[in-house]
């Protein structure tokens, strides 16, 4: 019966099976494969800044996803990252069970938007924390295939401190005593505010994870934590008084 000719009785109706061979090839895109050529002949990581808004991401990226604009500006970065979250599991990809738990965190950089999820070192993990400073571990350049399995793993930066530092650190701790919960609502006015808090990420993933322990804030600490308030406050009027505007109030175009 050809195609396009309308059945008439259900009987007609007729099924096979087949199989149709399809082929497929999936590319990282034009920055995408200069994010990948960066890592695989220097080890660092490429990023895209928007000449309008200013903004810079990472992975290196065409387009503004604010501005709709082209991004031709791009530079490697060198500095740390911090981690954002992370998750154990005892599964690999395949769903079969591993002999040790692997470690897969979101890695952020200060003042960059975006991030790189990937194993995270799992030698020490129960010293794996929020806003810990990571630094990727790479493959030997004579291995690297420009590939995100370039990086082995992201391991942790050693923070040790000589005893005086602690001391100090301790000296400058001052009893928040009920402030505590003080704290506490103050961080979750920022968070439900909706404030863009990108180049605040690290300051933000740092103090949640102490006000989340329990541990008493620094002063100065205390002072970042209320001047993120104070803008997300700002953020929240401004955004109510754009939502109460009239259409006919605005101009058009």
């Amino acid at each position: 019966m050809p195609i396009l000719e309308k059945l008439t009785q259900q009987s007609q109706a007729r099924h096979w099976t087949d199989s149709i061979p399809l082929e497929f090839h999936y590319t990282a895109g034009v920055a995408g494969e200069e994010f990948r050529r960066e890592l695989r002949d220097n080890g660092r990581f490429l990023v895209s800044k928007c000449s309008k808004c200013k903004s810079t991401y990472i992975p290196a990226r065409m387009y503004c996803p604010s501005c709709f604009i082209e991004m031709k500006d791009q530079f490697p970065i060198d500095k740390p990252g911090y981690v954002y979250s992370f998750t154990s599991v005892n599964r690999d990809r395949a769903g079969a069970d591993t002999e040790l738990p692997i470690t897969v965190g979101l890695v952020k950089f200060e003042g960059v938007k975006g991030g790189i999820v990937h194993l995270l070192e799992r030698g020490d993990s129960d010293r794996l924390s929020i806003g810990m400073k990571v630094s990727p571990s790479l493959k030997n350049p004579s291995e690297r295939r420009g590939a995100i399995t370039d990086i082995l793993a992201f391991k942790p930066i050693s923070t040790e401190s000589s005893s005086k530092t602690v001391e100090v650190g301790r000296a400058e701790r001052w009893e928040v005593g009920a402030g505590e919960n003080q704290a506490r609502s103050l961080l979750h006015s920022i968070e439900e505010s909706g404030y863009p808090v990108e180049e605040d990420e690290m300051t933000i993933s740092s103090l949640r994870s102490k006000i989340s322990k329990g541990e008493l804030l620094t002063r100065e600490e205390d002072r970042l934590l209320h001047r993120l308030g104070d803008k997300a406050r700002e953020w929240r009027k401004a955004v109510k008084s754009s939502s109460e505007t009239e259409p006919a109030d605005t101009l058009s175009g």
